[in-house]
């Protein structure tokens, strides 16, 4: 399969910006480009080719198991798939990435892996996932031109906690889920987003979620979250 791809492609495929590659069916690299190669730690970014998220020089190799449920999900819904990854990298420093994984068809219109392309999420960038954030809460497109003209209004001064609670309520995640990632109880994150409500004035989850984004708290990713590895399936 490495041989079917195109040279001449491939080479003005790896002039454009951001991360992207393909993986066979079984969640093997077939190819990524220089840009992912540099950041997952390998000498050559063809050095990806052949091994698996288990294989990388990378911490990454945490979520190498939900990489290939995701990988997995993809193949078999036939549907492009966005995700979160926040993730420290061979360098050693914490990224935040956006990533689109979507099947990858071969001339006969079958579906033979997954092809992954990503962009870090700093200065504009930051802008897109915006716009991800109020599909997943259900906005309307009034409130994406609301959240991308007060994305630096910040009114509300939280904690630790309470920040890392509205962050992952804003990507549509449910208190089960919350509690999972940062290890607390569900009534515990329930009790979180009922103060949550109180200093946002929200009569509801969703108020609260509406109210947050057009303050422009769905542009900022917690400091804290920067130190456990996560990566979320955002909704469409």
């Amino acid at each position: 399969m490495k041989d079917s791809l195109d040279p001449t492609l491939l080479h003005m495929f790896n002039q454009l910006p951001g991360c992207w590659g393909c993986k066979d069916k079984d969640s093997v690299f077939v190819y990524a480009n220089h840009e992912y190669g540099k950041i997952i730690g390998v000498e050559h970014h063809l050095d990806c080719v052949g091994r698996t998220d288990f294989d990388m020089p990378c911490p990454t190799i945490e979520c190498a198991a939900n990489f290939r449920d995701q990988d997995n999900q993809v193949i078999l819904s036939e549907k492009r798939m966005r995700v979160l990854d926040i993730h420290p990298y061979s360098d050693g420093n914490w990224r935040a990435h956006l990533f689109t994984k979507m099947p990858w068809r071969n001339e006969e219109n079958d579906v033979v892996g997954t092809i992954f392309s990503g962009i870090e999420l700093k200065d504009t960038a930051i802008l897109e996932v915006g716009h991800w954030i109020c599909r997943a809460a259900g906005l309307n497109d009034q409130h994406q031109k609301s959240f991308s003209l007060d994305l630096h209004r910040q009114k509300v001064q939280l904690n630790t906690r309470e920040s890392e609670v509205l962050f992952l309520l804003l990507y549509g995640k449910k208190p089960q889920y919350i509690a999972k990632v940062l290890n607390v109880s569900v009534k515990t994150v329930e009790n979180y987003v009922i103060k949550l409500r109180e200093k946002f004035n929200a009569n509801s989850k969703n108020e609260l979620i509406d109210l947050a984004l057009d303050l422009g708290f769905g542009s900022h990713i917690p400091e804290s979250m920067l130190t456990s590895q996560l990566s979320i399936i955002l909704k469409e």
